[in-house]
């Protein structure tokens, strides 16, 4: 006895139709009234034996079989220097993959001690400040509104107090990380595997917090992994049974579990990871290959079912017709229990085996021919329709400044080696900026000047007692020499610990300026001539500008390529030839081919460029320095692409070669039936509402049974997911 009653599903996908999976029935369909003159007619005899079942309801998950990756990054902002590897290579835990620019780091740690200096000075002072005017207050006569001044201070001072903590460990927490790009800025792989992703450095070369530099697949560890459906969208974690089908052999699995951290930082940042499900026993997964994932919920186990479209009612009581031994029917009173959308227990008034009339519209055949269900496997293909030999570690070099070029220094497919002159650039932006720079520390400079002015007219107008005699003089009292002379003293201190305040936050500011100074300044002749170096090996695989040529900033200058490698970079772009399924890239390790002269050449999905501008991929990792999102993984282009090594190496003429062949999707062993087999059908009260069935024999007897599609047709065949399996028969029509 074999469970049915799937929902229809779409790829990568779950639909939101909740069906039940109970063998030998029919679509969804409401109880009717029982006629009261006579019995119920169709258009011919339709019967279908009692079963045992479940009452219930599933759900379908697709999932692909891809290698679990591992992420590597940088924990802080840096300028990649260079990447050594490239996907498709093989590497070891701990191998070095890329390395960073130590200067930079050197001067963000630089910067970071600065920063933590000045704001342990200034809280220090700040704090006497606060503690120096409560006191004042405290000295004064005693009223309201000095007490609601007093309180008001106090409760800012753990304000800044808390507020300060909070500053200082992420000042310490930034100089941790720089501290270790210092001590070492190689990044080392987290995992050995295969490499299959590398951030492209023709954009740039600098490199986000926790943005993905090299991405390590383990090939030998593959997860179902169910695309786009991330795990806020999941919801069926209660479900009491959960199996994916392997190569037509069912093995329980269970979801991937996320710590709560994950989930948290998913939440605050709305990027949730898919769903993936693992089974304890060993199951050989072929990358790249799509496996159907079921999760039933029960309400009665190996129950004796009917269709409800073969329950009549009249008020309490429920009624089939039965056929009896003389072929005609029979009035029979059942009790019933459970039920689902399309079945109901029977616990009183029939047997198994028993055949009971159902509500059916639809002709059944009697001129057939017997089809018998076989399993097979099933492959709808994608294809990559551009693609070109890959270089390895190709940098662009782009202007930082608008201006116009003196001189290039290096010529297409010369050698360059580190430190070597590339190209100098005048830059009227690198002399009004120099200018600037220096206008800047002179405004500093002035500005803080005038304040300590300021300050030091009030301590003499404090020192000679301007302010306080004049209000002594407003009062006919005489003075209290003792009382005057603590608040000159506390207001000195404070102009004192203001002026201290303003020094410290002169002195830092006048320290970043000046290095923003010698920044630009660097490589600079003073006229606004500025020079550029190599800083990487390789060979001038394009120029793009020469001497007198105008520039803006962030214009193309050249291009450094190393080694050509024996790797393809495959697009994902239309075609008029081929049709082409653009969300949809090779998975790592899957196997691809392609067409040269008559004979098919093959080879394997080793890495991806990355999902198009618009898709980027990211990722949450947990190690032991906590939890991070990484993405950033796009390709560069407007297209997704992604790298494949054939078997044999490239062929020396790729003009004559198709298009790269790939899996759209994949199955294996699974049911697929001519497509005339299937019927549809509409339920009249909802249009949308749509089902499909086969006529299936059933001893002497042909039955209407509902089958599950996949949103797969290829050629003149369809994918049946549930509700026929090998070697049952099928009514195909003469």
């Amino acid at each position: 006895m074999k469970n049915i009653n799937l929902l229809s599903i779409k790829k990568l996908a779950v639909l939101g139709i909740c069906v039940s999976f109970v063998a030998g029935g029919c679509g969804k369909m409401t109880e009717s009234s029982i006629p009261k003159l006579e019995e119920p007619v169709a258009l011919n005899e339709a019967y279908r034996p009692v079963e045992y079942s479940t009452i219930g309801s599933m759900k379908v998950l697709m999932a692909t079989a891809v290698p679990r990756d591992y992420c590597n990054y940088y924990s802080a902002n840096v300028n990649i220097s260079q990447i050594y590897v490239e996907p498709g290579d093989t590497v070891n835990a701990g191998d070095v993959l890329a390395v960073c620019d130590v200067d930079e780091a050197k001067k963000q740690l630089q910067e970071c001690k600065d920063a933590l200096a000045h704001e342990n000075e200034t809280y220090e002072i700040s704090a006497q400040i606060s503690d120096t005017q409560i006191k004042l207050w405290e000295s004064q006569a005693a009223g309201q509104e000095n007490n609601t001044l007093i309180a008001t201070e106090q409760e800012n001072e753990r304000y800044d107090k808390q507020l300060h903590e909070y500053r200082v460990q992420k000042i310490n927490e930034q100089m941790a990380l720089y501290q270790q790009i210092v001590d070492d800025g190689t990044l080392k792989a987290a995992h050995s595997g295969l490499v299959t992703y590398t951030k492209k450095l023709t954009g740039g070369r600098s490199a986000a917090a926790y943005e993905n530099i090299v991405i390590v697949s383990d090939t030998d560890d593959l997860v179902l992994d169910i695309k786009d459906t991330a795990i806020n969208e999941y919801k069926y974690s209660d479900y009491d049974k959960k199996y994916v089908i392997v190569d037509g052999e069912k093995y329980d699995v269970t979801e991937s579990q996320y710590t709560s951290e994950v989930l948290v930082l998913s939440k605050i940042n709305n990027r949730y990871p898919d769903v993936c499900v693992e089974s304890r026993e060993k199951l050989f997964l072929t990358a790249g290959q799509t496996y159907p994932v079921y999760f039933e919920k029960t309400k009665a186990n190996q129950a004796l079912v009917v269709g409800k479209d073969s329950i009549y009612k009249d008020g309490d009581t429920r009624y089939v017709y039965v056929k009896n031994d003389d072929g005609g029917r029979e009035k029979r009173i059942i009790t019933t229990g459970e039920s689902d959308e399309n079945y109901t227990q029977v616990t009183e008034g029939l047997k198994e085996g028993e055949l009971v009339y159902y509500n059916s519209t639809d002709q059944v055949p009697t001129k057939y021919s017997k089809y018998t269900v076989t399993r097979s496997d099933f492959d709808i293909a994608n294809y990559g329709v551009s693609y070109s030999r890959s270089d390895a570690g190709t940098i662009t070099e782009t202007c930082d400044y608008e201006g116009q070029i003196v001189s290039v220094n290096v010529k297409q497919d010369d050698t360059v080696e580190n430190g070597m002159l590339l190209y100098v650039v005048d830059t009227g932006e690198g002399k009004a900026a120099i200018t600037e720079a220096k206008n800047e520390i002179d405004s500093e400079n002035e500005s803080y000047a005038h304040k300590i002015a300021d300050y030091d007219k009030q301590v003499k107008d404090l020192s000679e007692g301007g302010s306080s005699a004049e209000e002594n003089n407003k009062q006919d009292e005489k003075p209290d020499t003792a009382y005057e002379e603590q608040q000159l003293k506390l207001n000195l201190q404070l102009l004192d610990l203001q002026k201290k305040l303003a020094g410290a936050d002169h002195t830092y500011q006048l320290s970043r300026l000046q290095s923003a100074y010698d920044s630009i300044s660097a490589g600079n002749d003073g006229k606004g001539n500025i020079s550029v170096y190599a800083k990487n090996d390789g060979k001038v695989s394009k120029v793009s500008v020469k001497a007198g040529d105008n520039v803006e900033e962030g214009s193309d200058i050249l291009q450094i390529t190393g080694n050509s490698t024996d790797v393809l970079q495959v697009l994902v772009k239309d075609s008029n030839s081929y049709k082409v399924y653009k969300d949809n890239i090779a998975d790592v390790g899957e196997r691809v081919s392609l067409e040269l002269d008559g004979t098919t050449i093959y080879g394997n999905c080793i890495g991806f460029v990355g999902y198009g501008r618009q898709a980027q991929k990211g990722y949450i990792n947990q190690d032991d320095k906590g939890v991070h999102i990484t993405g950033n993984t796009d390709s560069g282009y407007a297209n997704a692409a992604f790298y494949i090594k054939l078997d044999n190496g490239i062929p020396d003429d790729l003009t004559r070669a198709s298009a790269v062949k790939f899996s759209y999707v994949s199955f294996k062993k699974v049911v697929v039936v001519p497509t005339s087999i299937i019927h549809k059908q509409v339920n009249p009260m909802d249009k949308d509402d749509i089902s499909y069935y086969v006529w299936k024999i059933d001893g002497d007897s042909v039955v209407k049974q509902p089958v599950i599609l996949g949103d797969y047709t290829s050629g003149s065949n369809t994918l049946v997911l549930y509700g026929i399996d090998e070697g049952d028969e099928i009514c195909l029509a003469s």
